[in-house]
């Protein structure tokens, strides 16, 4: 593979060994060891790559680095007797100001690919009748030795069925042309633009389905993905213990954080900017404080003590373009859900946790978007005997459901029409209580 590289500025390693400190003692078959480095890093100020990254791409993938920082700042480890080590570690701790990856790459069509699948979803139900519909019509000839009259000829003859699916869906009805063809058209139940599809009976074949008369051809397609001002840092102590029958870990992670600027996906079909799908989220921050776990040579799994944690997202967006945002049943789903111009935006998602005496914890989630609002707060214990999701118990668990637009209330709405249900609400907002076994837990609030 043909590579071309363009290096700028410098690679720089700074590596500050302020103390090493070693001791030996062999009358009794063991060492004491003692290490104690500070400022271990790499750095890194400016990287430029070029190359044809695979076979499909066209010959122009770019990679840019900009301030990339990445070491410890402490690491001290002692061997006391070979019976004890210990380390702390101050690190590792990494800063990253930009990272950019261009590229552009001859793919399927993706946009006509979902377009594809979501029209053929909306002619579900008469394909599925026809298809049937071809099978009690050769049925009826084996009886009679002539074709149908009509649809009603089958419902007479019991060779199809209106009260069971697909034909008591009042959308659609059904002709026959026999011997050429089966036709579907949509009844004035349908709610939306009328449709019609036609069956040919010699051939086999669906004259007019709508997403045969999409194109199957492949697309230069231009992706950039950026990531902006990264940093994570970490200090942690680990110690390893060494008895005559077994060996245990102990593991204390003082304190873990990890921040991300911004991150961003552009997808560009054919250079054509008005119809790119754009992802991009700013604020990302993971941290984990004070978790505590040990580990046993003769267990499975660690034994986690304590700890606590948390994730936040803020600003997460996803735009789809025109051609996405025009389809029937994209049309009608962000109808229902508030969202504006192709805009998909989640405001916030948070997730915390805090787990404590080996046993028990508390967690919370909230999930906050323009059309929908979930808050989730509870406890929860853990029983360490089984080895899958039966072993959490949860008690005093809350989820409180807020569907902000009209359209999710309807959603809503309409399952609890359709499953016989009746949610529990305070106001507008919907409340549920969990307890019991994560995998089976006893719901309160749905009867």
């Amino acid at each position: 593979m043909d590579m071309r590289k363009n290096i700028k500025n410098k690679i720089k390693i700074n590596f500050l060994l302020l103390l090493v400190t070693t001791s030996s003692s062999f009358g009794q078959s063991f060492n004491d060891f003692s290490l104690n480095m500070k400022e271990t890093f790499f750095q890194l100020d400016e990287l430029n790559f070029k190359t044809n990254i695979s076979p499909d791409s066209s010959n122009n993938g770019i990679i840019s680095i900009h301030s990339f920082k990445f070491g410890f700042d402490d690491i001290k480890f002692d061997n006391i007797k070979n019976e004890n080590i210990s380390t702390v570690i101050n690190g590792p701790n990494l800063f990253l100001d930009h990272v950019a990856v261009n590229a552009n790459y001859l793919l399927p069509n993706y946009y006509n690919l979902l377009l594809s699948d979501l029209s053929d979803r909306r002619f579900e139900v008469p394909i599925d009748a026809i298809s049937i519909l071809e099978k009690a019509i050769n049925a009826f000839y084996q009886r009679f030795n002539r074709v149908p009259d009509s649809y009603d000829d089958l419902i007479v003859n019991s060779l199809i069925k209106s009260s069971i699916y697909p034909f008591n869906n009042s959308e659609w009805r059904y002709q026959l042309f026999l011997p050429d063809s089966l036709v579907a058209v949509t009844t004035s139940y349908y709610k939306h633009e009328k449709k019609s599809i036609s069956y040919d009976l010699k051939t086999k074949s669906f004259l007019n389905k709508p997403s045969d008369q999409l194109s199957k051809e492949k697309l230069i397609w231009s992706l950039k993905f950026e990531v902006n001002h990264i940093k994570h840092s970490f200090l942690s102590d680990l110690n390893l213990v060494f008895p005559k029958d077994y060996m245990e870990i102990e593991f204390y992670q003082k304190h873990g954080k990890f921040d991300l600027g911004s991150i961003s996906l552009f997808a560009i079909p054919n250079n054509d900017i008005f119809e790119q799908t754009i992802f991009q989220s700013n604020n990302i921050k993971l941290e984990i404080n004070d978790l505590f776990l040990s580990l046993i040579k003769n267990n499975n799994l660690p034994n986690v003590k304590n700890g606590n944690g948390t994730l936040s997202i803020k600003n997460l967006e996803l735009k789809i373009p025109p051609s996405l945002a025009n389809d029937e049943t994209m049309k009608i789903l962000m109808r229902n859900l508030g969202i504006r111009n192709g805009l998909i935006r989640f405001r916030r998602i948070d997730i915390s946790f805090r787990f404590y005496d080996s046993e028990f914890g508390s967690m919370s989630l909230l999930f906050d978007s323009a059309f929908l609002k979930i808050n989730v707060n509870g406890q929860f214990s853990v029983n360490t005997r089984k080895d899958d999701l039966g072993k959490i118990n949860l008690f005093d668990t809350e989820i409180r459901i807020n569907p902000i637009s009209y359209g999710m209330r309807d959603i809503i709405r309409e399952w609890e029409l359709n499953n016989n249900k009746n949610l529990n609400r305070e106001g507008s907002v919907i409340v549920i209580n969990l307890s019991g076994p994560a995998n089976k837990p006893l719901i309160i609030g749905i009867d």
